[in-house]
């Protein structure tokens, strides 16, 4: 029996991305800083920041007026250093004391908290950022009390940041992407996939399966049983999922892990030993053979020029280490093939050479 390839992963993971096409461009939600109610001891000046040309021009005006030679002065609200609070302060103290704190600051402040945390997302600063999340991250993960009782009492912008720094996902920071309340605790204590595309609940399908029921916040649905990560690709030989429990496997990890090796034919279980893919999730074997045809077949007429090459050499890597004769032909087909392209034959005409060799073989 063949991989199934043309179920889950031509048809399930493109749902993904239509959903987070879709996710509507709304407005970041705003903190409850915006409940705050003002002092009827404050002036109105107090709640200016930048005075408009116009409010500028009538000052002057009422000063000259009046001969009065002392100079402007304008109210700009600050926020005091004793008032502020860092990332820091957000993965290590007490949820309901910084929860407090946020909510006497203003919006521009708590964006510029979650900015930095996009930056250091980002990687772009080097290993002092790298170095920084690690410490961040270390803060969040030796906490036993950020618990679904405690985070409900967060404050918005507060959850935002423990679970991008949790996941290190920096999407849970983007302004466009609004999860609610419940959601994102959910992925904090992973009972809701991190895949902002994806948003299953856990264990995905009510799978029972060892690795689904650890609760590591794993998802069958959309992650990689190895490494526990996920991406968009689709109609690939990047991924490979197992036909018998329907988890899947980053080609890479799986070759990395020895879980594709060469054994006992997969359908008759003996006989002359083959190139088989052994599904960590429920430790059965599927045959690759006619796994890499169904996907060429159905996916390789729409590949372009990169795409063919690079799935070339996927398949290539797949049988590498192939001793059974059809594996060692394709493996050596591949390599052929690439060279080829290299040296500029198009790539109607190698797709149509791999498939015609596919045809032969069965």
């Amino acid at each position: 029996m063949s991989v199934a390839f043309s179920l889950p992963l031509s048809i399930r993971l493109p749902s993904f991305l239509q959903i987070f096409a879709c996710l509507p461009d709304a407005q970041e939600p705003r903190s409850n800083s915006d409940n705050i109610r003002e002092s009827p001891t404050e002036s109105a000046s107090s709640q200016e920041t930048w005075p408009t040309a116009a409010a500028m021009m009538a000052k002057k005006m009422e000063n000259d007026k009046a001969d009065n030679d002392c100079p402007e002065q304008f109210i700009i609200r600050r926020v005091s250093g004793v008032d502020k609070i860092s990332l820091r302060d957000i993965a290590g103290e007490q949820v309901d004391i910084i929860s407090e704190k946020m909510l006497c600051l203003p919006d521009d402040f708590l964006d510029e908290l979650k900015n930095g945390l996009r930056v250091m997302l980002e990687g772009s600063g080097g290993s002092q950022h790298r170095e920084e999340f690690l410490i961040l991250q270390k803060l969040v993960n030796t906490r036993p009390d950020l618990t679904e009782k405690t985070l409900i009492r967060a404050h918005r912008v507060q959850l935002e940041i423990l679970v991008a720094i949790n996941t290190g996902i920096q999407a849970f920071l983007h302004p466009s992407i609004s999860l609610s309340q419940t959601s994102l605790i959910e992925v904090f204590v992973f009972k809701r996939c991190r895949n902002i595309a994806c948003q299953n609940q856990l264990p995905a399908d009510d799978c029972t399966c060892e690795i689904c029921a650890s609760k590591s916040g794993f998802c069958n649905l959309c992650m990689c049983v190895i490494c526990n990560k996920f991406d968009f690709e689709v109609n690939t030989c990047r991924w490979v999922g197992c036909d018998l429990c329907s988890h899947w496997t980053h080609t890479d990890c799986a070759i990395r892990d020895g879980q594709i090796c060469m054994g006992p034919s997969a359908k008759s279980g003996a006989g002359p030993t083959e190139m088989l893919f052994r599904c960590r999730a429920c430790n059965r074997t599927s045959e690759l053979l006619g796994w890499v045809k169904d996907v060429f077949q159905h996916c390789a007429p729409a590949w372009e020029r990169e795409a063919l090459m690079r799935e070339l050499d996927f398949v290539s890597r797949i049988f590498r280490g192939s001793e059974d004769p059809r594996g060692r032909k394709l493996f050596w087909k591949c390599e052929e093939l690439i060279e080829k392209m290299k040296g500029g034959l198009e790539e109607s005409t190698a797709c149509r050479v791999i498939l015609m060799f596919f045809q032969g073989m069965y």
